[in-house]
């Protein structure tokens, strides 16, 4: 079973993601009254926008399980962006409103999510029994889909965060070190969830991380509809950009699909 608390902490960061997003995305063209720093271009706001509601979908998801086998895959890549982004937070301290409400909020936000979320994890571990994988896979298909994308996504959101201004000419529009850091850490923890699903392989468990991962594509190419003036114009880097998007929302709709078929057959059964 879930343990209460974790479950609380799951819907407590599924809250400030829905947040984070409206501020980032709809209001993208306004983050330097709005944000804990002031972000451009603005399709930069908007792609960290539609990150944190992909993640909204994953952790809500998550939360909403009776059963930690279900909910533990949203623990990783949670984990991993929390501390990235704490890591480009204290790297680049300066560049952030700390005198305002939304800056003090974002630092002690990040401050205390990772602890927090470790020690609730081992908690729950403590308490819960093992469980074994559901017994039905994901596609063979699907599986080489998701870790050729989890490939891709690690090593360029790596390359983002390890080397922001050496690995900006890799990105479809201009960023600075502090955005390249903070867009290499949701990509790297996205790679991290589509490699966890890739490598457990179980439809069960990747109900939501397959509902995320189409949201995640979705939101992404809604964001580069609103905001295309911001892409390198006429530029190889945008279609490539563009057309791995597409990938990322043929993967999650087929993770949509073969999860739902897999919850008809258990249904029946």
């Amino acid at each position: 079973m879930l343990t209460r608390e974790l479950r609380v902490v799951l819907w407590s960061f599924a809250a400030l993601a829905a947040i984070a997003g409206v501020l980032l995305f709809p209001l993208a063209a306004h983050t330097e009254t709005s944000f804990a720093w002031t972000i451009e271009p603005p399709l930069t706001a908007a792609f960290l926008g539609a990150s944190y509601w992909a993640a909204l979908v994953l952790i809500g998801w998550s939360a909403a399980q009776d059963r930690w086998a279900r909910a533990r895959a949203t623990v990783p890549p949670v984990f991993v962006i929390a501390v990235l982004l704490l890591a480009a937070t204290l790297i680049h301290l300066d560049r952030f409103h700390l005198s305002s409400l939304p800056g003090i909020f974002w630092l002690v936000t990040y401050g205390i999510v990772p602890l927090t979320l470790a020690i609730l994890v081992g908690r729950q571990l403590r308490a819960a029994s093992a469980a074994g994988p559901s017994g039905q896979s994901l596609p063979a298909g699907l599986r080489a889909a998701l870790t050729v994308q989890a490939v891709v996504m690690l090593g360029v959101g790596l390359a983002l965060f390890v080397a922001p201004s050496d690995a900006k000419d890799l990105w479809a529009w201009m960023l600075t070190p502090l955005t390249g850091r903070a867009v290499g850490a949701f990509i790297t923890g996205f790679g991290v969830a589509a490699l966890l699903a890739a490598i457990e392989s179980d439809r069960e468990r990747y109900r939501g991380a397959a509902l995320a991962y189409l949201a995640l594509g979705l939101l992404q190419l809604l964001a580069i509809a609103v905001f295309g003036d911001d892409l390198r114009s006429s530029d190889v880097r945008t279609a490539l950009y563009s057309a791995f998007l597409l990938t990322v929302v043929l993967a999650g709709a087929w993770g949509v699909s073969a999860t739902s078929a897999s919850r008809a057959s258990a249904g029946s059964s």
